[in-house]
């Protein structure tokens, strides 16, 4: 009898367990797994999902797929004091005390995080922005994978089968998708997090949007002054500032905040120019200001006062331009540049070098002869070209020595025909050299070496003239130029330079080899060589080699080195 309906398999003690029976097609045997008609039919199915199992490929991670979401563009400042956080988070809990560093602060209403990339399910569950505790945006994903898109704040892209992002992995069995988050905000504490209802959530990320605008930190009452004490190294008699001087900076400045403030307790930063160092950088507990800053210090009213200092700078010159102080309030950076009331010359110790040019120490850049010691500008022996000379000539005291309206001086690193006023315009204030100065001026120098007949004179500038001496050597007779020879004519070739032939001069003062030193042309590090023929500076009992540069209006020498022959 043929029977329709329900059937019920009474309930028994154990497992029910059902034989598969005999298959009419097909086989219970195969390469995979062996079957019988007496196999029950749950340990069959779990033996064929076990196969199965084998040949599906490994699935995608699931959503957030190890990964996590983090505001992107974020600066780090702290808290300011005296007002209240707005906060827009679910829990309300997020602000923090007064002078709390935030990590995680912008200064735009816009958010944006990273995205989380390839993560599975792609065909459901629901996609969802939760900003501050609310839906921002939602989507549905489907096995159509046509996800892709902008829902308010959620973005999605990139919803396709695992096959299209991994080519390892068979196409048609799993999907994947990227998502992440943009949007705006209102000012204060705000937190979001991706959610996924076929998964989970990711991680929730706060952030503090900070709205406020101070402005610019802004500098009144600037002053920029010399050491009350100054300490003074002397080139030609004018006073230079040396390294040991600090200049006082005082200024006051507002803007200090806005509702937050830097994480650096360096209130004030400095960077030098001209003639200075960078200015001592100054701490707000320094300047007198009290941490944690009040939110909006100084912004509608007042402002602080800082004083600091800029030191004198080491080496040779001048400088028309000062050094700047900075103040950050974390919104924007303030600068003040400070300004000296005059052209400031500075100059620290007598060291010689290539680049520098130094009355109390010429540079001697290779060896000449024998000996040591320094080429010392000497007192000049008169106001001609060729003045009359001693052996032993008294070094010029830069400080004390007479200056002579005929003397060249050497100012700022620079040897000049010098017609400056610099009792006024110039700090420090120097002697008045505008006056009865116009004619030629000359820079006479020594050294002491033994065993020169010849050396090299190398500079850059312009020259009126170039002349040598040996004192106390034959050429002093041989000489028709008080015991001078001179750079800008052709040495003759042999003997004892010296137009004066009845004292053993060869008939020609010149005594320039390979090449003469030419007048009113500029050089630039150019060398010349100077001979005394048979004469060297061992014949005299000095050993001393006199050196004279001639110097007329608007002409300078920016570089002057002794060397050994080139010719």
């Amino acid at each position: 009898m043929n029977v329709t309906g329900i059937v019920t398999i009474p309930a028994a003690t154990g497992a029910i367990d059902v034989a598969l029976g005999t298959p009419t097609q097909g086989s219970l045997t195969s390469n995979a797994l062996t079957l019988t008609t007496a196999s029950s039919v749950s340990n069959s199915i779990a033996q064929l999902n076990t196969v199965l199992g084998k040949l599906v490929p490994a699935s995608p991670p699931d959503f957030p797929a190890s990964q996590t979401i983090a505001i992107q563009s974020t600066s780090s400042y702290r808290m300011a004091d005296s007002f209240t956080q707005p906060d827009n988070t679910a829990g309300g809990t997020a602000a923090v005390a007064a002078g709390t560093t935030v990590s995680k602060t912008r200064r735009a209403s816009s958010y944006n995080v990273n995205a989380i990339t390839n993560a599975g399910p792609g065909d459901s569950g629901t996609i969802s922005v939760q900003l501050n505790g609310a839906a921002a945006g939602s989507r549905l994903l489907t096995t159509a994978l046509d996800g892709a898109g902008t829902y308010s704040n959620l973005i999605i892209t990139n919803n396709v089968d695992y096959n299209t992002v991994d080519s390892s992995v068979a196409a048609g069995f799993w999907s994947v998708f990227t998502s992440d988050a943009s949007g705006t905000v209102t000012s204060g504490w705000n937190e979001v997090l991706i959610d996924d209802t076929a998964t989970t959530s990711s991680n929730k990320d706060t952030w503090y949007y900070d709205s406020a605008a101070p402005g610019t930190p802004q500098f009144t009452s600037v002053v920029f002054t010399a050491d009350a004490t100054p300490s003074y190294t002397y080139s030609s008699t004018v006073p230079h500032y040396n390294n040991s001087n600090d200049f006082e900076i005082g200024f006051s400045v507002n803007r200090l905040s806005g509702n937050m403030y830097p994480t650096s307790d360096t209130f004030i930063s400095g960077s030098g120019g001209g003639a200075f160092s960078s200015p001592s950088s100054v701490t707000y507990s320094t300047a007198g200001v009290t941490t944690p800053l009040a939110a909006q210090l100084h912004v509608a009213s007042g402002s602080q006062a800082v004083t600091t200092t800029a030191s004198v700078i080491s080496g040779f010159g001048s400088s028309t331009s000062g050094p700047s102080v900075s103040c950050f309030n974390s919104y924007a950076t303030g600068v003040q540049t400070f300004t000296p009331s005059g052209t400031v010359l500075y100059k620290t110790g007598t060291s010689s070098s290539s680049s520098r040019i130094e009355e109390a120490n010429v540079y001697i850049g290779s060896t000449i002869g024998t000996g040591a010691g320094l080429a010392q500008r000497i007192i000049n022996p008169g106001s001609t070209n060729t003045p009359a000379f001693s052996a032993s000539a008294t070094v010029f005291d830069s400080e004390t020595g007479t200056l002579e309206t005929y003397d060249s001086t050497v100012v700022a690193d620079v040897l000049s025909h010098d017609e400056t006023d610099y009792s006024t315009g110039y700090l420090p204030v120097g002697p008045d050299l505008s006056a009865s100065r116009s004619g030629t001026q000359y820079f006479t120098f020594k050294f002491v070496r033994t065993s020169v007949s010849k050396f090299d004179i190398k500079f850059s500038g312009t020259v009126a003239g170039l002349w040598v001496a040996v004192p106390g050597s034959t050429i002093d007779a041989a000489s028709n130029q008080n015991g001078w020879v001179d750079m800008t004519v052709s040495y003759a070739g042999s003997g004892v330079p010296g137009a004066n032939t009845g004292a053993g001069g060869n008939g020609s003062d010149g005594c320039a080899l390979g090449g003469v030193v030419p007048t009113g042309s500029s050089q630039s590090n150019q060398a010349f060589t100077a001979t005394f023929g048979t004469v060297s500076s061992s014949s005299t009992s000095t050993n001393e080699i006199y050196v004279r540069i001639a110097l007329t209006s608007g002409q300078t020498m920016t570089a002057l080195t002794l060397e050994s022959a080139s010719n």
